[in-house]
């Protein structure tokens, strides 16, 4: 675990840590809410709700891993590709099941397919899109975090990776 820990660290996170999923993760139905009523990806996006797996989903499939790594950035786009290039890391060391979860909506097309996405191994939804509540699943993690307020200020995203 310390090599995709010290991985993500290299690689451009500033914080990577271990967590039991089960014990750590906080599933909430509301989540999806502030997508439809919030971000004018709803609906336009691969990674966002309502194609990306909703909460229950998210939930059961989370069940099924026994560790994870949850890591920070402060540029959204960086996130993602972090993301997805530690599970493939994963991967190649046996960690056939490694999961990925980016932040913020999947930016490789101008306008998005959907389900007919060239790309799909260029994207991964965002903890948020998948009915994980992050702000009470950093709190339970031990993780402080200083939320958006405007566009000037530092900006903590956090990514995820599930892993067994």
């Amino acid at each position: 675990m310390h090599t995709i820990i010290d991985y993500l660290l290299a690689n451009g996170a500033d914080l990577a840590l271990e967590i039991n999923p089960a014990e750590t993760l906080v599933f909430a139905p509301w989540t999806i809410m502030k997508c439809l009523y919030g971000c004018p990806n709803y609906g336009h996006n691969r990674a966002c709700p309502p194609i990306s797996p909703g909460y229950e989903q998210t939930k059961e499939i989370a069940s099924s891993f026994g560790r994870g790594v949850i890591f920070r950035v402060h540029k959204i786009e960086e996130g993602t590709p972090l993301a997805l290039a530690a599970a493939a890391e994963l991967f190649k060391t046996g960690f056939y099941k490694a999961l990925a979860f980016g932040t913020g909506p999947c930016r490789q097309c101008e306008k998005c397919l959907g389900l007919e996405c060239p790309t799909p191994h260029l994207s991964a939804p965002s903890m948020e899109a998948c009915g994980i509540d992050v702000f009470a699943t950093l709190e339970r993690a031990g993780i402080d975090y200083k939320p958006f307020n405007k566009p000037t200020e530092h900006i903590d995203c956090f990514g995820l990776l599930l892993i067994d």
